[in-house]
């Protein structure tokens, strides 16, 4: 039987960090999963995650299931947070297993809809939406997002692109740390974005994995509070693995707002969906969150941390810049500190690319998207001097 088995396209994440693994040499570099890493190359649990856990182990009572929809105060809690005014009871809510099982579960439900919207997505953008996507069959379309050459944002393009979706479309954006380009749209760029599906009658789906990652986390909430504000339908996906530290541990909702008279069928169709695949979402990672943002003293000292994790992600990017240009004469990678977040492009092609971890034992993510949280004082130097071989200034 399992003979039939057909190939599965590879995770390029995946596959870079088994190539890694395999890879003997000492002095290698990964730059491929995206993880936070500190200046001495942990993934360090914070603070306000260990105080919170240990209030669980004391007063926790149960571990029964929750309903398929999951904490009902864990949704509420981080609705208010993130979407601020324009959260309500009105709102499906379900807590996730991250963000990917959020994707997915609204994935489904799109693909069941009787003339199925088409979702549009930018190039390129996260790799696993088209998988989602298809393993769902929900059907999707494709708009140009970002010139790796150029290094900026085809933002007509992409605006040109959507002329061909149709009312009741579906437009899968990111929210701020923009992966793989680590290029996010302006705040006017963006508010002409939303102009555009308004008049287009396109539903707007914003994922958000990297709040706190860009200009701090109120701010990076902005996008969505904005989009929430505006539309009377519209999908949030969120995942708290980066902002919390909490990667494994599963954190993560789905927000889809509705009119009035088809929220309880939506609810309905959530629940079941969820109950088909996940089933029940972990809890310990949603808890110590909920844990976190209700207590003032837990939620300062987390905020702290955060701000430390974004300064030293952007402490990085303005090193790359300042060390090529002091060290080596050369500006082919000032774009890195004018963008934001936990990756960018290398501007290199396939051949460079495979050069690079051949020659110089770097991996990274094919297509080039590195992260630049995993990169310590030292790897700075050797990963500019290994791009100036492989992929000389002009």
């Amino acid at each position: 039987m399992f003979e039939q088995v057909e190939d599965y396209p590879v995770d390029p994440i995946m596959i870079g960090a088994d190539y890694f693994a395999a890879d003997p040499r000492k002095d290698k570099l990964d730059l491929t999963v995206g993880i936070y890493q500190d200046e001495h190359g942990q993934t360090p649990v914070l603070k306000a995650v260990k105080l919170a856990e240990q209030r669980l182990v004391d007063t926790q009572l149960s571990k029964s299931y929750l309903a398929l929809t999951g904490d009902a105060e864990y949704c509420r809690v981080l609705g208010h947070e993130i979407l601020g005014d324009a959260y309500d009871d009105g709102w499906v809510s379900a807590q996730t297993s991250g963000g990917a099982v959020a994707l997915r579960v609204m994935a489904d439900l799109l693909a069941q809809i009787p003339k199925s919207p088409t979702v549009w997505l930018q190039t390129p953008t996260y790799g696993n939406y088209v998988p989602i996507l298809t393993a769902a069959h929900a059907g999707f379309a494709q708009v140009p997002y970002y010139d790796p050459i150029k290094r900026e944002i085809t933002f007509d393009q992409m605006l040109d692109g959507l002329s061909a979706a149709k009312p009741g479309d579906v437009f899968l954006m990111q929210g701020v740390c923009h992966n793989p380009t680590g290029a996010d749209m302006n705040s006017e760029q963006f508010d002409t974005l939303l102009d555009l599906l308004e008049a287009r009658g396109i539903i707007p789906w914003i994922d958000l994995a990297y709040l706190g990652f860009a200009q701090g986390w109120a701010a990076d909430c902005a996008m969505a509070r904005k989009i929430a504000a505006r539309f009377p339908e519209c999908i949030v996906c969120i995942t708290l693995s980066k902002s919390f530290g909490i990667y494994r541990d599963r954190a993560g909702a789905l927000f889809v707002k509705t009119r009035a008279s088809d929220r309880q069928r939506v609810h309905r169709a959530v629940s079941a969906i969820v109950r088909s695949g996940a089933s029940h979402a972990p809890d310990h990672g949603p808890s110590v969150v909920r844990t976190i943002l209700q207590d003032d003293v837990l939620k300062a000292l987390w905020l702290d941390e955060l701000d430390q994790m974004r300064g030293r992600v952007a402490q990085v990017r303005q090193q790359i810049a300042e060390t090529e240009r002091a060290e080596f004469g050369t500006d082919q990678l000032a774009y890195f500190a004018r963008q934001s977040g936990m990756f960018s492009l290398l501007p290199l092609n396939e051949a460079q690319e495979t050069a690079l971890t051949r020659d110089h034992g770097i991996h990274v993510v094919k297509g080039g998207r590195v992260n630049v949280a995993r990169l310590r004082a030292d790897d700075i130097t050797k990963l500019i001097g290994a791009i100036s071989e492989v992929a000389p200034a002009p």
